[in-house]
């Protein structure tokens, strides 16, 4: 059997959600969360399992993207269409318009599902067409945007010029010779420049 979860207080729906809006995204929904806006009766904590079935809190009751994109008015009546289409998912395979069946029609399938008694039954009919009655099914549903975490950015090597290879190298000597009529002084120059130039030890 199914578990359908509902709250003997499904007038009080819209207040709920009129609060959400209001107030700041809490790290956990819990009793003491509740407690502190304002809904400290026994019968206010059957929210939580109802916030849990249409996913606007997770396992750990944490809020989740649907319970932050609520909060803008200007989308929350479309984002819980889509919480309540992936909440109510096996109600909505068997009946696409689920959020237009009456009380009977929706009473049988639920009753089918779970087995409870009637009085029980009528609390989960009522939790889901008070949900239906602050939604917008009609409009587009906007893409809800899984954050990721974001990689911190490498810093960028600081790459080191190599150096400049010589395949060859070109050296351009200018001499100065003294005037002379002397073959010996330039045959002492040349043999000193051969000697300092081009031998291996030079």
């Amino acid at each position: 059997m199914s578990e359908i979860p509902y709250t003997p207080l499904a007038g009080k729906i819209k207040e709920y959600f009129d609060k959400f809006q209001e107030v700041g995204v809490p790290s956990k929904v819990n009793k003491e969360w509740l407690k502190s806006v304002g809904f400290a009766s026994g019968n206010d904590y059957y929210i939580i399992k109802v916030l849990k079935c249409i996913r606007f809190v997770d396992e750990s009751n944490v809020p989740t993207d649907f319970w932050k994109m609520y909060k803008d008015p200007t989308k929350a009546r479309v984002v819980l269409a889509q919480a309540i289409r992936e909440g109510y998912k096996e109600l909505f395979e068997t009946y696409p318009d689920a959020y237009r069946k009456d009380r009977e029609a929706l009473y049988a399938f639920f009753s089918s599902k779970t087995g409870k008694a009637k009085a029980t039954v009528d609390l989960m009919v009522s939790t889901f067409m008070n949900l239906c009655q602050l939604a917008d099914f009609e409009a587009e549903a906007p893409k809800l945007e899984m954050l990721k975490p974001t990689a911190p950015e490498k810093p960028i090597p600081h790459i080191k010029p190599e150096k400049s290879v010589i395949s060859e190298l070109h050296i351009n000597i200018q001499l100065h010779l003294p005037a002379t009529t002397d073959p010996t002084v330039y045959d002492n120059l040349f043999k000193s420049l051969r000697k300092y130039l081009l031998s291996e030890e030079g």
